[in-house]
């Protein structure tokens, strides 16, 4: 299976279309030949001319129907997604300008993947590659990015993870729950035996807000 292509496939509100901008900036300057960008979320009220280029694809999603539906949105993006490489992701993540040439270095098969990502103030998040219920562990773990021997354990925290497209048809995410009821846990715990769940950690995705498991914000 090839590294070479990819949908970013993002939830977003569109709170910020200056920090939304610098998104799709990055992925722009990966200079992936083949990919696509869709951003699903309520646009009612939003602006016109959003975010505009023929990479980009909007999906727009009435909230009201069920609020922070957003297990439905994301197998909504899957379905969508034209390109096998998934980055299922929500609307913070800036690439590095080597993240993309990284993955094409990295010539580990996997079905499910994750990286290195890192707050706005540069530490680690450690939800990033972390184990779950490993007896005598804690919850979000962190592991080294190369151990990939504890995916028995493992969790993947729905803000970005990164799957194969067949993988998402085949377990979607569980749309009786939404989002903050663990729903990327359930999800986590039902895929992790059945594929290759492995960690890129040469790739690095960083936040470009602040972050609530931060604590308060600077004033």
């Amino acid at each position: 299976m090839s590294n070479s292509d990819w949908s970013f496939c993002v939830t977003t509100g569109y709170d910020d279309l200056d920090k939304l901008q610098e998104v799709v900036d990055s992925i722009r300057n990966l200079n992936i030949p083949n990919y696509e960008i869709l951003f699903i979320g309520d646009q009612a009220g939003r602006p016109d001319g959003l975010l505009t280029g023929g990479d980009i694809q909007h999906i727009d999603f009435d909230d009201s129907v069920k609020p922070r539906w957003i297990t439905r949105k994301k197998n909504i993006l899957a379905q969508t997604a034209q390109y096998e490489n998934l980055a299922m992701m929500h609307d913070y993540h800036v690439f590095d300008p080597e993240w993309y040439a990284h993955f094409i270095e990295f010539e580990s098969v996997w079905d499910i993947c994750s990286c290195q990502q890192l707050f706005i103030n540069g530490h680690r998040v450690p939800m990033d590659w972390s184990l779950w219920d490993k007896p005598g562990a804690g919850r979000a773990w962190a592991l080294a990015y190369d151990n990939w021997n504890e995916t028995q354990y493992m969790f993947l925290a729905g803000a970005f993870f990164i799957v194969k497209k067949d993988v998402m048809l085949a377990e979607p995410l569980n749309e009786d729950l939404i989002w903050n009821e663990e729903e990327d846990v359930e999800w986590s715990l039902r895929v992790r035996d059945k594929y290759r769940m492995i960690c890129n950690g040469k790739s690095i995705v960083r936040h470009n807000k602040w972050h609530r498991h931060l604590g308060p914000e600077p004033s």
